[in-house]
């Protein structure tokens, strides 16, 4: 099993480390996307990690709590603390304030409609040291992803 509180709080160290740490195996790495400056680990069912392609550095940590999409998979691991694996949005706001920023549902192509985001930078800056935690909403404002994002 992964140890996701560790690999968030290894956001800004490079693969290699992670790698070396044994918190991710070296294999696991792949481009999306042809021309894209990152590339993506897969660890764990639902769990992908985001590195920058030229620097190797952990950039992002997403973990999909609701398998909405074919073949992304749900994640059942350990959260950290505050976090549930079943949250909506007067669950996050409830636990975590009001966003430093919102959108609204909207229409995406191919996806259909998606019930936008809350973003708080800083909110859990003693745990979670320049970080932006990031909730993606389903129409029905369940959250569909929980994401740790390395802020520079």
């Amino acid at each position: 099993m992964v140890d996701v509180i560790a690999i968030i709080k290894s956001l800004g160290q490079t693969a290699d480390l992670l790698v070396e740490k044994q918190f991710i195996p070296a294999e696991k790495f792949e481009f999306l996307f042809e021309n894209v400056n990152m590339f993506n680990c897969g660890p764990d069912v639902g769990l992908t990690l985001v590195f920058h392609a030229d620097s190797s550095i952990l950039e992002s940590v997403q973990i999909t709590l609701i398998n909405a999409y074919e073949g992304s998979g749900e994640y059942n691991g350990e959260l950290p603390y505050l976090f549930l694996h079943s949250m909506d949005r007067a669950i996050v706001r409830a636990l975590m304030g009001e966003p430093d920023s919102a959108g609204g549902p909207e229409k995406i192509p191919v996806i259909g409609i998606v019930g936008g985001y809350d973003s708080y930078t800083y909110k859990l800056n003693e745990q979670y040291p320049n970080t932006e935690i990031s909730f993606l909403y389903l129409a029905d404002l369940r959250v569909h992803v929980l994401i740790f994002e390395h802020i520079v």
